[in-house]
């Protein structure tokens, strides 16, 4: 099927569209740059979910591009902004390079979804359109990581807290859950956008903490000291069950990577 004129390759000049998109990730790079400080992780986080998704939105032909954009903006900026007197322009470099590795790494979901996206669109000869649904999916995918992984770590925290608030495992419990549960109805709802195989594998990843969880509180479980607390017994049994929430969820999306027919995204 020919490629419709109205869709911009990536090997075309600049459009119109592209170079606002290039303008607009630098300015809200230079604007989230304000937000870095040493003492906090407020600026670092603010350029991983709401970075990419500004300079997307304005220009989503290039989604590599739109996805660096920003965060190599904001690196570098944030490390010269608040480089000290003592500080060398080479370690003002080397921050900005550590920062620009984090927040890459970390904000990665946006440059698969987008790339992933452009190219389908590419193959299918299409011209994308607004992309606010992938947009709130990958904003989904994170709210999903960042539940879980708070829930693992508050139930795992807890085991060796001691009895300074033994209501914390159960929160952690919850946390869990509600990120486990979101997680299935992103992964359902991934699929009417056919970025379902993304999505799994991201959560899959997800659920690894959680499986490690569920061994270690095993472990703990039945050779743990019986002079020790029993207030311990709640957090081991806490993790025990987000871990085995975990399990079941990993071993769900395994099975729908199988039974999903070999090539079904390309065709659709």
């Amino acid at each position: 099927m020919p490629v419709q004129s109205s869709f911009v390759s990536p090997a075309n000049p600049f459009s119109v569209r592209d170079w606002f998109g290039l303008a607009g990730g630098i300015c809200w790079g230079l604007v989230l740059s304000r937000f870095f400080s040493s003492d906090d992780m407020t600026g670092p986080w603010l350029v991983i979910l709401f970075g990419p998704p500004v300079v997307l939105l304005i220009s989503s032909a290039r989604p590599l591009l739109s996805w660096q954009l920003p965060i190599v903006t904001a690196a570098i900026a944030a490390a010269f902004m608040n480089r000290t007197m003592d500080d060398s322009p080479s370690g003002a470099l080397a921050d900005a390079a550590l920062w620009w590795f984090l927040c890459s790494l970390l904000s990665s979901p946006w440059a698969l979804m987008f790339h992933h996206r452009s190219r389908r669109f590419r193959q299918l000869g299409k011209a994308p359109g607004i992309p606010i649904a992938y947009i709130g999916m990958v904003l989904l995918v994170f709210v999903c990581c960042g539940l879980t992984l708070l829930g693992f770590w508050t139930t795992a925290y807890s085991t060796d807290g001691g009895t300074h608030n033994r209501a914390l495992p159960f929160y952690g419990l919850l946390a869990a859950t509600a990120g486990i549960a979101l997680s299935v109805m992103t992964e359902c709802a991934a699929r009417k956008l056919e970025v379902q195989k993304l999505v799994r594998g991201v959560f899959e990843l997800l659920m690894i903490p959680g499986v490690i969880l569920v061994i270690v509180d095993i472990v703990a479980l039945f050779w743990r000291d019986s002079s020790s607390p029993h207030a311990v017994v709640p957090g081991v049994l806490s993790g025990m069950l987000a871990g085995l929430e975990a399990l079941a969820t990993m071993v769900w999306l395994t099975r729908l990577d199988r039974r999903e027919p070999p090539g079904a995204v390309q065709a659709q």
